[in-house]
């Protein structure tokens, strides 16, 4: 797969090349980005959904309208990564047909509630880890993330279109709280090891990468490390099951 680092910063170039401004991206933004790299997503197919959402809003909305956030071509990139699987798989006339997963009804919505289900089960799961002590932030982080996977759930099955931008934010905002908690429950030394690790790493790109995009990298690598090493579920929609 195309470089780490270049494959953050070319998605952010050609996000803001089509929006027309060189605007900062956010800490949501630079989430997606990870999730996209993380589910293996192509970067020419990213690009090609930015494209396309771009093209889309552009037919319908005033051009003063800016778009604002990389959120906004979730859909799209979702739409491109599935007809890109499914060209692969040897159906291109079938997947020539899809629509954006908005329109596409019921498959969506039965495949959100299973990312969610699998979330929750991870979430549960962690629990008995030694990290997680009874009583303290994390367990409770954690427990009201379960309850909100259960109300977003509910949500989405008496929905007949989702809202993939606002739930993509909603589920980012829950992810968030988890590695907060996570950061604060550990001990100096774990957390110590884990950024030196993740400093060593980043030494070796600094060349040609802007001091924001540096701060965004350090943080998601480490989310990334301490995830994987407490087997705790990344949050995301790309995360879903999409053959």
């Amino acid at each position: 797969m195309e470089n780490y680092f270049n494959y953050y910063t070319e998605i952010e170039e050609h996000f803001q090349n089509r929006r027309g401004t060189p605007t900062l991206l956010s800490p949501l933004d630079w989430s997606l980005i990870d999730s996209f790299q993380s589910a293996g997503i192509p970067l020419e197919i990213v690009l090609r959904g930015i494209d396309r959402a771009f093209d889309k809003r552009s037919k319908v909305r005033s051009k003063t309208q800016k778009i604002n956030s990389l959120a906004y071509c979730t859909q799209a990139i979702l739409a491109e990564y599935e007809l890109h699987q499914e060209i692969l798989a040897g159906s291109p006339s079938q997947a020539e047909a899809k629509v954006l997963p908005a329109e596409s009804g019921e498959t969506d919505r039965v495949n959100l509630i299973q990312l969610l289900d699998r979330a929750s089960d991870l979430l549960k799961n962690s629990r008995g880890q030694s990290t997680f002590h009874p009583g303290t932030s994390l367990v409770e982080v954690v427990e009201n993330t379960i309850i909100a996977l259960q109300e977003i759930k509910t949500e989405i099955a008496s929905c007949q279109h989702p809202d993939y931008e606002q739930i993509e934010m909603r589920l980012s905002t829950l992810e968030e709280k988890i590695l907060a908690s996570l950061i604060s429950s550990l001990s100096e030394d774990v957390l110590l090891t884990v950024r030196a690790e993740v400093s060593r790493e980043i030494q070796r790109h600094r060349r040609g990468l802007r001091a924001d995009q540096m701060v965004m990298l350090e943080r998601k690598m480490l989310q990334k490390k301490l995830f994987d090493q407490f087997r705790l579920p990344r949050l995301s929609l790309f995360y879903l099951p999409l053959n």
